[in-house]
């Protein structure tokens, strides 16, 4: 999984999620308490930026229905099987935040999402 410098640390205001891009995904960063953290930044529900929504508690809350998802560990509260992907984060000695990035899945054929919507899955 290759690491990614996605932003200087203090760029970083506690509470506050940034939205930073990376190949084939969006990620929204974000320091809590003087921890950093990494998650998904795409809603799993609609695709909403979770960056545009309010950090509290330990947790990111979907600004466009009010979902919310622990930054830990992406679970969605109250539907655990819902989750966020979440990426480990390392401050380099130099300052800067790296973010383990997996690489972008390969799209889905119309075949795929066509069979995924009948079984009622999301499907972007």
């Amino acid at each position: 999984m290759p690491r990614i410098r996605v932003l200087r640390r203090e760029l970083l205001e506690d509470g506050i999620p940034q939205r930073v891009e990376v190949p084939g995904q969006a990620i929204l960063v974000v320091s809590l308490d003087g921890e950093v953290h990494a998650v998904s930044d795409t809603c799993p529900h609609n695709g909403a930026s979770l960056s545009d929504g309010l950090v509290r508690d330990g947790c990111v809350t979907c600004p466009s229905h009010l979902w919310r998802f622990r930054l830990s560990d992406g679970a969605r509260q109250g539907q655990e099987q819902v989750r966020l992907a979440v990426h480990s984060v390392e401050i380099t000695d130099d300052g800067w935040v790296e973010v383990d990035v997996p690489s972008p899945a390969a799209p889905r054929s119309m075949r795929e999402i066509l069979l995924a919507h009948a079984r009622g899955e999301m499907v972007d």
